[in-house]
């Protein structure tokens, strides 16, 4: 049995189509899904908890724990352009924010992952504009403040966390004036009617390049290490997964559906497009202009890596099993940091 992390977000299709349509199974494996709200509490419990792999994830999130943890491999990978965006900045029906500087002032609602907030401090960033992260927590250990911000205190931004689930209530209630995040929320902010669009271009692609890879499906080095066969035999079934997205996105987002939080399930008309690509069509070289777009942002920290030994595909040779490391001891607070999503 092996358990396989998922995202509970609309970049996560071609692991709920593998895991629906019996891909893994097909490939002799018996797997475990276990769900997260974000790809931020899924990678920290594939490097603290011993969950063996998981996806997808932005790459910043991955990057974080790659570089102060140990490595990670990645496969797959999930991607946005200019004609399919995957991230939005929602304001609220009747706020009267049309361009970046109105956000001065206003609250402001973000994915709560460090690939999100490090994005928005981007963008804000175009307006002259600080990110003051208003409740910190273990996961925002690398994100500034208004102490250590250059910018003056009048300009700086209060930035809430909010979830996918939360993200239509977040913008009717006032709470938040803005956000920025991806589908579930998105979707079900727009539709329900409490949310518009910001702008006419995709954020991501317009700020950092397009097409621009987000993230991946991603395996800890440690279980790669000790059972390559099934390492492989997982990405052959993402694979498969990602060439059903392809050929049927529509049906991809129907069978989604038990995955996501109950209350934004619905992706049949979905504003997220993303792009998967299998682990044979990501180009390494691409892949490594993004990570060092990421570096060089200071995005990720560390300075730049090189990514090419941790890509994996389904044919990718890796050495004899090695050794297994004995079992970690799950925190006596774990079962309280995952909440279900399905």
């Amino acid at each position: 049995m092996v358990t396989i992390g998922y995202s509970a977000l609309g970049v996560s299709l071609p692991l709920f189509v593998a895991h629906r349509t019996g891909l893994f199974e097909e490939q002799g494996l018996r797997v475990k899904m276990k769900g997260y709200p974000t790809a931020h509490p899924l990678v920290e419990d594939i490097i603290d908890e011993g969950v063996p792999c998981g996806g997808f994830a932005a790459f910043p999130i991955a990057l974080h724990r790659h570089v102060r943890a140990r490595p990670l491999h990645y496969a797959c990978a999930v991607a946005e352009d200019l004609d399919n965006p995957i991230s939005f900045l929602l304001v609220r029906k009747g706020s009267g924010i049309r361009f970046l500087d109105d956000l001065e002032g206003r609250r402001v609602g973000v994915l709560p992952t460090k690939a999100y907030r490090e994005w928005l401090k981007v963008l804000l960033g175009r307006a002259g504009l600080g990110y003051h992260q208003v409740k910190l927590d273990k996961t925002c250990k690398c994100m500034e403040t208004c102490a250590t911000s250059k910018v003056p205190i009048e300009r700086m931004v209060p930035v809430h966390d909010v979830l996918p689930h939360e993200t239509a209530g977040a913008l009717r209630s006032g709470r938040v004036d803005a956000i920025f995040t991806n589908d579930p929320g998105v979707t079900d902010a727009v539709r329900s009617g409490v949310a518009d669009i910001f702008g006419d271009r995709p954020i991501l692609p317009s700020l950092l390049g397009s097409p621009f890879l987000f993230g991946s499906f991603v395996l800890d080095s440690h279980f790669v290490a000790e059972r390559p066969d099934e390492a492989r035999r997982i990405v052959a079934a993402l694979d498969e997964g990602v060439r059903f997205c392809q050929q049927d996105p529509a049906e991809a987002r129907r069978l989604a559906t038990s995955y996501l939080p109950p209350s934004c399930a619905d992706l049949r008309d979905g504003l997220g497009r993303p792009m998967f690509l299998t682990s044979r069509e990501v180009d390494t070289a691409r892949l490594q202009a993004t990570m060092d777009l990421l570096a060089d942002g200071g995005m990720i920290g560390g300075g730049r890596l090189d990514i090419s030994p941790w890509v994996l595909g389904a044919d990718t040779a890796l050495p004899p099993a090695s050794a297994p490391r004995s079992t970690p001891r799950l925190r006596p607070d774990h079962a309280e940091s995952v909440r279900r999503c399905a």
